[in-house]
């Protein structure tokens, strides 16, 4: 027996309470410490190797605990040192050439002298089990206050009190001068790092969580929020179809919805295991960032399917600009991608429109692989749009590609030839709309990485991200949920209900310059999901 739709919709609101009371749970979560680990070798070539960055409130201080293990003997470490540098001079300490310039812009030079413990099983990846290696530990402990003291290259320097981010490094400036590469061994660390601040009676309070991130937890809670409400509307509308004819354009931004809203949950997740452990759930992180480059996809693949008519009833679509230019030929396969997508879907890959189809997959794909791309730079969080990465600014590129591709569809729909003054005026704003989706990103992007101080740059970018796509799928939850008196796309677009009353007046449809028939709708028992 079938249950009533009440009953669904109510289960449907208590599991998104239920996600809703977990994530803000996490969201307050106790913290402890950030933890970073990885493998350090000195050499004359490279003579400092860079442990981790942590941005630091103002009127606070950074506490560091290192511990290294050494592989075999450091011969000599008299100039074996952990040196502590902030933002204000880590520009220069790059573009100096040579070891023994760089530290002169340190904030704090701690020497590192090792403890010998022994021989023991040397445990490094690709040895034998067999294998015995002089074991040698150094711990470092020290505290750094924000703001920092002038460096020794510019004592007049007053920094001001700001966040702003240290950089621990270890460097063996001799390595410059003597030839002893083959005396230096391998070497492991282990850094543990807090914000500290002190209350006026000096007590402290430690935050593993870096300055950069405050207030992201706040807006990632948002973001799931609103995400799951639009969701939410979507499938009421579903459910309200449940019998009858619903478009799967609705489906496909009910996705996107769905997608953004897990990606915020994800990440909210991975804060709070990072609050406990230091360094979080690096699957849950990436999950994150793959759902947030599904929503990113699926937000393109509609709004460039839109543009290139898909959901108008055929007798509006036109020609477009010259039928056989070359243009044209260019646009025709991929000014639909979900569209094609679908039809290839429907056809199990041996008829639709392919080439379409095919440019869909590879947008997802796209999509996904940069977020994956980005997961392989040393960032605690998602760097998808930073365009401090590679990643980041081939996601800029691929927007780029795909405003105009849009812009392209909008214009040969316009110029069909067919096509109603009103809805020529909707397709203006609609394409206004569409391109400053695409283009926000980039000029977001571009203008925090230029306008703002560094240390800014993260929180600005994950706003500047979460309101485009929030936008984004506001709008697109407003074109397929309005009445036929919204706009003229409404009272045109297949989306919403015939005057007739019916949606499935024709359920095949002769393919392209082909003799067989497509399917236009799925069945799944009395609802019919149409794909036109």
């Amino acid at each position: 027996m079938a249950q009533p739709r009440s009953a669904r919709c109510g289960r449907q609101c208590k599991m998104h309470a239920l996600i809703l009371l977990f994530s803000t749970l996490l969201l307050f979560s106790p913290a402890e410490a950030k933890i970073a680990s990885g493998l350090a070798h000195l050499s004359g070539a490279k003579t400092e190797s860079t442990l981790v960055k942590f941005a630091v409130s103002p009127h606070s201080s950074v506490s560091i605990d290192v511990n290294i293990t050494s592989y075999g003997m450091y011969e000599d470490e008299q100039a074996l040192r952990l040196h502590v540098y902030d933002d204000d001079d880590w520009t220069n300490v790059r573009r100096e050439p040579l070891c023994s310039e760089k530290i002169k812009w340190a904030d704090k030079s701690i020497p590192i002298v090792f403890d010998f413990k022994g021989k023991q099983r040397d445990d490094r990846p690709g040895r034998k089990k067999t294998d015995i290696v002089d074991y040698y530990t150094a711990r470092i402990t020290a505290e750094v206050d924000n703001p920092p003291p002038p460096s020794a290259r510019l004592r007049h320097k007053i920094k001001a009190d700001r966040s702003r981010y240290f950089y621990f490094t270890i460097d063996d400036c001799s390595l410059e001068k003597y030839n002893h590469d083959s005396k230096i061994p391998d070497m492991v660390y282990t850094v543990k790092v807090m914000n500290v601040h002190r209350s006026v009676d000096g007590i402290p309070t430690y935050n593993h969580l870096p300055a950069d991130e405050d207030g992201i937890g706040m807006l990632l809670l948002l973001t799931l929020i609103f995400s799951g409400a639009l969701a939410l509307l979507l499938f009421y509308k579903f459910v309200r179809s449940l019998g009858g004819d619903v478009h799967v354009a609705i489906l496909v931004v009910m996705a996107a919805c769905c997608c953004n809203g897990i990606s915020a949950m994800c990440e909210l997740v991975h804060r709070g295991q990072y609050a406990r452990n230091g360094y979080g759930n690096y699957a849950i992180d990436a999950l994150s960032s793959y759902f947030e480059a599904l929503s990113d996809s699926f937000v393109a693949l509609v709004l460039l399917s839109i543009g290139g008519g898909w959901t108008l009833p055929s007798d509006v679509l036109g020609g477009g600009i010259g039928r056989e230019t070359s243009t044209n030929k260019l646009f025709k396969g991929i000014k639909n991608p979900a569209g094609a997508l679908l039809d290839l879907i429907s056809c199990r890959g041996k008829g639709g429109e392919r080439s379409g189809g095919i440019v869909a997959l590879l947008i997802i794909v796209t999509h996904v692989g940069l977020a994956q791309w980005g997961r392989t730079f040393n960032d605690d969080f998602d760097t998808y749009h930073a365009l401090e990465h590679p990643p980041g600014r081939a996601l800029m590129i691929l927007r780029f590609v795909l405003g105009l591709v849009f812009v392209t569809g909008v214009g040969m729909v316009r110029s069909g030839g067919r096509c109603p003054p009103s809805l020529m005026s909707f397709l203006t704003r609609f394409a206004l709309v569409g391109l400053s989706y695409f283009a926000s990103l980039p000029g977001v992007s571009m203008f925090v990485g230029s306008a703002l101080p560094y240390h800014r740059r993260h929180q600005a970018l994950h706003l500047g991200a979460a309101l485009v796509q929030a936008s984004s799928l506001a709008s697109l939850t407003w074109l397929f949920l309005g009445g036929a008196d919204a706009s003229a796309y409404h009272r045109l677009s297949r989306v919403g209900t015939h005057p007739d009353g019916s949606m499935t007046s024709d359920l095949m449809t002769p393919a392209n310059n082909g003799g067989t028939t497509r399917p236009t709708t799925w069945r799944f028992g009395k609802t019919k999901v149409r794909l036109d």
